[in-house]
């Protein structure tokens, strides 16, 4: 079950709340930042063959890999919006 451009617009603006976030500035969460960053360029461009092995970070990385797999229906909305994010 693909994504309707309704849902994928909802979920990269809820990315985009969360990249405005404070504390995902934070060195901690690099990864977390990282991996919303290019989970929100697949979203736009609605890309599910992007190669995101230029990461730096595993979480990152998987993070994207979440991306991807949201747009193909295989991951919930929840799933890649909720990553936690430290504040400490």
């Amino acid at each position: 079950m693909k994504r309707t451009e309704e849902e994928v617009s909802e979920t990269i603006k809820l990315l985009e709340n969360r990249l405005a976030v404070k504390s995902i500035n934070r060195h901690v969460n690099a990864g977390v930042k990282e991996g919303y960053i290019e989970a929100a360029s697949i979203l736009k461009c609605k890309d599910v063959n992007r190669d995101f092995g230029s990461l730096k970070t595993m979480q990152g990385r998987a993070i994207a890999s979440l991306a991807i797999d949201y747009l193909i229906g295989d991951c919930e909305q929840d799933i890649l919006c909720n990553v936690p994010i430290r504040n400490r």
